[in-house]
């Protein structure tokens, strides 16, 4: 076998090595085999990897939410406690996660100050309600270290949802977002997913370049800029889960305003500031 032939036969190996041990996973407790993997296979492994996870009264979710992310031996885990007035910084800290504190109200405020204390090379923020899957995590990874994109979204539009987790106000107006997202900048089918994977680079590009969001507009003022720099944006598709308490967001209110600041971006890149 010639030396190229030998080449894509080890790639094909591996591509279906990969495959078995997801499939693995998905049935077995040993999680940590996923990370063993993509330790031996890519060129970073998960020490270079830091999961952000901003929090706010999330003492019902939070420990079962790190204990999940955990299994990824070797990364770090930051959680932002945004003013909680329950236990969950206490039960973060307990479970070892690296607890910071950001007392400007508001998830992006959050992030932002997480976004600051990111010292890896690849990073993943996920909400701290466990309605995302940890194991996703390894999905999203994947094309960042392959080199095959600069930011990947985890899509609940294209993945599976338990039932009753995005109601259908919640569906339409997402649909809508994501269209005008798609139409102004590029193809997206979930541009409120709170479910990202980051290079450095970008997340150093979002904190040079300034966020200006202060709740849940961060989503998509984050696409909206990352789309207009022409950053490398792919989507995989997620599972979705109930929240174990009610919602956070007010979907009216806070559609509008995700609108609103979707279009100043569009604008301004346009037309200068306003």
């Amino acid at each position: 076998m010639d030396p190229e032939n030998l080449n894509d036969s080890l790639i094909s190996n591996d591509l279906e090595l990969i495959k078995d041990i997801e499939r693995y996973s998905e049935t077995h407790i040993n999680k940590p085999t996923v990370n063993r993997l993509m330790d031996s296979l890519y060129d970073h492994s998960m020490k270079h990897v830091t999961f952000l996870l901003p929090a706010y009264n999330e003492e019902q979710s939070i420990e079962t939410l790190l204990k999940k992310v955990r299994r990824y031996r070797n990364s770090r885990v930051i959680v932002v406690d945004n003013n909680s007035k329950d236990k969950t910084a206490e039960i973060a800290g307990k479970v070892g996660a690296n607890v910071l504190k950001e007392h400007k109200q508001g998830k992006a405020n959050a992030i932002k100050t997480g976004f600051e204390n990111v010292r890896s090379s690849f990073a993943v923020m996920l909400d701290a309600d466990n309605t995302y899957d940890p194991q996703d995590a390894q999905k999203l990874l994947k094309p960042l270290m392959k080199d095959e994109a600069d930011v990947v979204l985890g899509s609940r539009i294209q993945g599976k949802r338990e039932k009753g987790s995005i109601s259908r106000f919640n569906l339409l107006g997402n649909y809508i977002l994501s269209l005008f997202a798609s139409l102004l900048f590029c193809k997206v089918s979930d541009v409120c997913t709170g479910y990202w994977a980051f290079k450095k680079q970008v997340i150093d590009y979002l904190l040079a370049e300034g966020i200006d969001s202060d709740g849940f507009d961060l989503e998509v003022e984050m696409f909206s800029k990352i789309a207009e720099k022409k950053f490398r944006i792919l989507e995989i598709p997620i599972s979705y889960k109930n929240r174990l308490d009610s919602p956070k967001l007010n979907s009216f209110n806070d559609g509008i305003l995700i609108f609103k600041r979707m279009l100043s971006i569009w604008l301004k890149k346009r037309w200068g500031s306003l």
